[in-house]
């Protein structure tokens, strides 16, 4: 009888031990690296493209030329933690002027190049939310916290909005992505903070009350949702404590 308590005296400390030693319960582990599944919803006006830790994971089901793609998406990834969120917006534009309906009914179909009266500059939005997808646990939403980069700026002029020759006409700003941007040591302190808008401001609909959006959830751009055409996005969600 002694050596049985004995064995199992030792049996528990050797548990003790192993469990204080990871820092963490039995429960609270997970395999393959610490990575677990989650479940991220998007809507954007008009497209999007979502990375995590540098992997692309979702991408919006309706492609960037389509006028109208207003949508939410929702998909998992498998990631372990500090999650590095990098995500790509454009809101829809025709060509390098910043407008849409160019020389159409309302981008119905096409009239005549001096046809300019449904001829725009859009506007764009987005936002998102990411939790576990086990515990339901919410580990991340779009703010004011998100730090953008502009890629694409047009039109710098928008008294153009109604030229018949919207590509001479509009000036524009463009460049490139920086490399490495999605890498989580990326210096991003020169990126602009994300400015948070209302549903009405962005005029979000057409999928966007099909998912149930938690309260810290905004919608996001920069400071100017007309202008501003493409733009990089980065967040990073350090490992739960």
């Amino acid at each position: 009888m002694l050596i049985r308590r004995s064995l199992l005296v030792l049996s528990a400390f050797i548990g003790f031990s192993a469990t204080a030693s990871t820092g963490q319960s039995e429960e609270a582990r997970t395999p393959n690296g610490g990575e677990r599944d989650f479940t991220v919803s998007v809507w954007a006006d008009n497209w999007f493209e979502f990375y995590v830790n540098g992997e692309l994971v979702g991408e919006d089901s309706t492609p960037v030329t389509e006028i109208r793609s207003f949508n939410s998406d929702t998909f998992t990834f498998r990631a372990a933690y500090p999650l590095t969120l990098s995500v790509v917006t454009r809101d829809y534009i025709e060509n390098d002027s910043g407008l849409e309906y160019i020389g159409s009914f309302f981008g119905l179909f096409p009239v005549s190049a001096s046809f300019t009266f449904f001829q725009q500059i859009g506007d764009g939005g987005f936002i998102a939310q990411v939790t576990e997808t086990d515990s339901g646990r919410l580990v991340a939403t779009t703010s004011k916290d998100w730090r953008g980069l502009v890629l694409h700026r047009a039109p710098l002029n928008p008294d153009c909005e109604k030229s018949t020759q919207p590509l001479t006409d509009c000036e524009f700003y463009s460049v490139d992505a920086p490399d490495g941007w999605k890498a989580q040591n990326y210096d991003d302190t020169g990126w602009v903070d994300a400015t948070e808008y209302t549903v009405d401001e962005i005029g979000a609909r057409f999928g966007y009350n099909d998912i149930d959006w938690d309260p810290t959830a905004s919608l996001i751009w920069t400071e100017d949702i007309k202008i501003d055409n493409t733009i990089l996005w980065r967040h990073l969600v350090p490992a739960p404590e």
